[in-house]
């Protein structure tokens, strides 16, 4: 029994509508339901709808297990490790034998020379050449002294720091020509090695400035690096 029915059973004394009446009333209240009616969502976008909300929830529990596995289990990057330290031919190390450096430089090849100023200040002063190739010579010289010797990666001391216990060599500049040739050159070694000319045809004596200069024209740069550095306990 509906609405309109229940109407026409309140008001007994009045005919009764038509049937038309009853039919656009029934076909109006029809629609005035179906339009304050929420609609349900159909079966298929309800499915599609909890699809996605499983796999959004599944995406952020990944994240999230992810994340923690990286804090848990990863480590964060290493250190880099400091480069090495070039070798002493091509940059005299700070220190010498617990001795501090005070002045160096270097040559890219051999058979040429270099200059070296420093000031020493304690009779432990050292002047050290070092080469590339083992078994070089060189030859160092100031004012009137003069001093060969072979050298190699490990360095090779020159007999004029010797004079640092001479009076008078301490506490000033000192400028020190350095020349460096291959282990191959042509050089007399040691003196008096040539008593005559005979004896030494073809080689040369290192005895100052001038002859070294003379071996370096004739040989032309060579291959091999090298440096000189002075070191002292000031």
């Amino acid at each position: 029994m509906d609405e309109i029915t229940l109407l026409a059973q309140a008001i007994p004394d009045e005919p009764p509508p038509s049937a038309e009446t009853v039919a656009r009333a029934r076909a109006r209240m029809s629609a005035r339901h179906g339009a304050a009616r929420p609609a349900r969502p159909s079966p298929r976008r309800r499915w599609g709808w909890t699809v996605g909300a499983a796999v959004a929830t599944a995406a952020v529990v990944t994240a999230v297990a992810v994340s923690v596995s990286n804090l848990t289990g990863v480590t964060g990057p290493a250190p880099l490790a400091s480069p090495p330290p070039p070798p002493a031919f091509e940059e005299p190390p700070h220190t010498y034998k617990e001795l501090n450096r005070l002045a160096a430089t270097t040559a890219p090849r051999s058979a040429t020379k270099k200059r070296i100023r420093f000031h020493p200040t304690s009779e432990h002063v050292k002047l050290v050449i070092f080469c590339q190739e083992p078994g070089s010579i060189f030859f160092t010289h100031e004012g009137t002294s003069g001093a060969t010797g072979t050298c190699g990666p490990d360095g090779g001391l020159s007999m004029l720091a010797d004079k640092a216990y001479e009076p008078g060599w301490l506490g000033r500049d000192h400028q020190v020509t350095v020349w460096v040739f291959p282990p191959d050159a042509p050089v007399a070694r040691g003196r008096g090695a040539c008593p005559s000319k005979d004896a030494c045809a073809g080689l040369h004596e290192l005895s100052g400035p001038k002859a070294a200069d003379r071996l370096a024209a004739e040989l032309g740069d060579r291959p091999g690096a090298w440096s000189v550095a002075a070191y002292d306990a000031g």
